[in-house]
């Protein structure tokens, strides 16, 4: 039951359609949730691994602790051992002050090391230790002291080949790959693009005018193929929200610098379609989504689209 209940707040959390790709992913991150084992994550950039990772700690038994997030290939190889593991005073030039480090920070919560395939192999080892022996030792330190957290690991890297390539310890490649999870990329689960745009367009405009901005979402966007993934389709709300308080709209948007794919004669005929068309093509078929696109002259796919955006609206 606990089980369910964290599914429906991770789901209504990230706001994904029916039948979308994302209910698996979290039907698996709500039984993973409460457990304290690592968890890798993989997906491509901006498709929310770090949002992904604090939903996981949230619904946690460590959710009163502190979530630490440090993304290792932000952070210059030459700093991120001291960023990571803390110093002593006087350790290193410029160690005016001691510094506990991430690690510790994240002692009785969580640490989320986003690209890990970025860390250098010789903190890598470092990294190992601690999770085998539970303690840190700070640099210029040689005292070890006891941390308890739960470590959650991302990438887009496939880290299964950076092993073989030698760019990767093997032992903690299968140290952090307890549990697996992988977020599918925002082209392979587009009937989620008006639920993300609703929770967008909600912290950016007046509620009032979310249900009329998803009525008028051009067939386009649905379409597009989002290299950026959920990144990419933020800033295209938060540029309707900009162009909207000077009279725009997404007309306006799409002719921003905004490269999307070109438009099926089927998408044009997608777009075309009433509500009451779809509603009652699914009435005749005994609600068969298979069977009610035939009727409709359009894949199945595009019927979910169509779908997702009523649902959406109705939200």
């Amino acid at each position: 039951m606990k089980n369910l209940q964290a599914m429906g707040k991770l789901q209504e959390t990230a706001l994904c359609a029916a039948d979308s790709p994302m209910e698996q992913v979290l039907k698996m991150a709500s039984a993973l949730a409460r457990r304290s084992c690592p968890i890798l994550i993989r997906g491509e950039s901006g498709t929310g691994k770090e949002v992904l990772a604090g939903l996981l700690h949230a619904h946690s038994a460590r959710a009163s602790g502190s979530f630490v997030a440090v993304n290792c290939a932000a952070i210059a190889s030459s700093l991120i051992e001291s960023e990571l593991f803390g110093h002593r005073r006087g350790a290193f030039t410029g160690a005016h002050s001691e510094r506990p480090g991430r690690i510790r920070q994240a002692d009785g919560g969580t640490l989320f090391l986003d690209e890990i395939g970025d860390m250098p192999l010789e903190l890598q080892a470092r990294l190992l230790r601690v999770l085998q022996e539970k303690s840190v030792c700070p640099v210029g330190g040689d005292v070890e002291v006891p941390v308890d957290f739960r470590i959650v690991c991302a990438t887009h890297r496939d880290l299964s080949a950076e092993v073989h390539a030698g760019r990767f310890r093997e032992d903690l490649y299968y140290r952090l790959r307890v549990l697996e999870l992988r977020l599918p990329p925002l082209r392979e689960r587009r009937m989620d693009i008006p639920f993300l745009l609703r929770r967008f367009l909600g912290e950016l405009i007046e509620p009032g005018e979310v249900t009329h901005a998803l009525a008028e979402l051009p067939v386009e966007i649905l379409r597009h193929s989002f290299p950026g993934n959920v990144r990419e389709l933020r800033n295209l709300a938060e540029r309707y929200a900009a162009l909207r308080e000077i009279g725009g709209d997404w007309d306006q948007v799409l002719g921003v610098d905004t490269e999307l794919d070109p438009v099926s004669e089927s998408s044009l005929r997608n777009s075309r379609l009433s509500k009451g068309e779809i509603l009652s093509a699914l009435e005749a078929c005994g609600q068969h989504r298979g069977r009610a696109a035939a009727k409709l002259g359009i894949t199945r796919r595009a019927l979910q689209y169509r779908l997702a955006g009523m649902q959406a609206s109705l939200v």
